[in-house]
């Protein structure tokens, strides 16, 4: 912008002065453009001045905190500023992940309020954390907002998944039917849909045969683990985790033979499906599971698009991916960059 206004710019014709350099103007965008941008980007940024040790936990934690530091400075400032909607969600996904689920529950009911109950994705989200609190009042409450979001968008596959599982746990394998058949309908991604289609079967369901058709590598496992189906494990490729998954002694007379065992992978400090996962049984502990890119659940989604995932063995008493009181579990981290062995010891009851 300056380079035009000083410079001397010849007349236009014959005999035409050259037009004078316009220093006043110059000197004024000079210092008036910097000033205003500043302005302009203290009022409309929402990068947290006053706590900049909050940046990141939007997604997870950074290498500055654990976990728990971030749920400690969510809390903090949710106290200074209870009317922080996203602060709420935030705090109840941190909560789903630490497994506090009646935290989680506390969380989104208060983001909840804050909408006057009418989003539909917190509303979503809230119904997801009493589920996995699994008790029969918050079972009840969770029901009534899935039936409403259904009411509202019977195509909605969160609202679909969830009412299918607590439909199967009630033993209402009609309605669990139903619902999975929509969810498959709606053309879900091919991981998903295999899933889908275990479920179907061992429900005795009819599945379309294009539908049924063979997992990919890398859903084997996760098919075989929502009731059934089996493949062969995937050529790793890309990140690869060797996890060396064992049980406690301590725990081991609670061990059921052929008791699924889930083995996966998520971004750390993100609740929600896994990014990599794969299904043994407990027949075959100890053992080293691998996990890599050719695991991939969700498309687009891989082992190498995240920094740090949470790596979960988990022996499923209920056999569905959702955790269940009393299921056996255990957990480590794994940063990219590091050596691809890690060791996962089961070794906590879920409460």
């Amino acid at each position: 912008v300056l380079v035009p206004l000083l410079r001397n710019v010849p007349g236009e014709g014959k005999n035409k002065a050259p037009l004078p350099r316009s220093v006043p103007l110059a000197v004024v965008l000079m210092i008036g453009l910097p000033l205003a941008a500043t302005a302009f980007y203290g009022s409309t940024s929402n990068f947290p001045w006053n706590d900049p040790g909050m940046v990141g936990t939007g997604s997870h934690a950074q290498d500055g905190g654990s976990m728990d530091e971030v749920v400690a400075k969510l809390e903090e400032r949710l106290r200074a500023n209870p009317g922080d909607l996203e602060g709420w969600q935030m705090l109840g996904r941190s909560y789903l992940v630490s497994n506090r689920f009646e935290h989680a529950v506390s969380a989104y009911e208060k983001a909840s309020a804050l909408t006057g109950g009418k989003n539909p994705e917190i509303e979503l989200d809230l119904a997801e954390a009493l589920v996995l609190v699994d008790k029969p009042d918050s079972l009840d409450k969770a029901k009534g907002i899935i039936d409403a979001a259904l009411a509202a968008d019977g195509n909605n596959p969160k609202a679909l998944w969830y009412s299918g599982l607590m439909a199967m746990r009630a033993g209402d394998n009609e309605t669990a039917k139903v619902r999975f058949t929509k969810l498959l309908e709606s053309d879900p991604p091919q991981q998903i849909r295999d899933i889908l289609v275990a479920q179907l079967e061992k429900l005795g369901a009819p599945v379309p045969a294009a539908a049924g058709a063979s997992p990919p590598a890398g859903m084997a496992g996760m098919g075989a683990g929502m009731g059934g189906g089996s493949g062969t494990a995937p050529a790793p490729s890309g990140r690869t985790i060797r996890i060396a998954v064992s049980l406690d002694p301590a725990l081991a007379s609670k061990l059921r033979p052929g008791t699924p065992v889930f083995v996966s992978a998520r971004e750390a400090g993100i609740p929600g499906p896994p990014i990599a996962a794969v299904r043994i049984t407990s027949d075959e502990l100890p053992t080293t599971v691998v996990l890599s890119d050719a695991n991939s659940m969700i498309e687009g989604r891989t082992l190498s698009s995240v920094d740090e995932v949470q790596v979960v063995a988990r022996v499923a008493f209920g056999g569905t991916p959702v955790t269940t009181s009393g299921d056996l579990t255990g957990q480590a981290s794994h940063r990219k960059g590091a050596p691809a062995d890690l060791n996962v010891v089961i070794d906590k009851v879920a409460p």
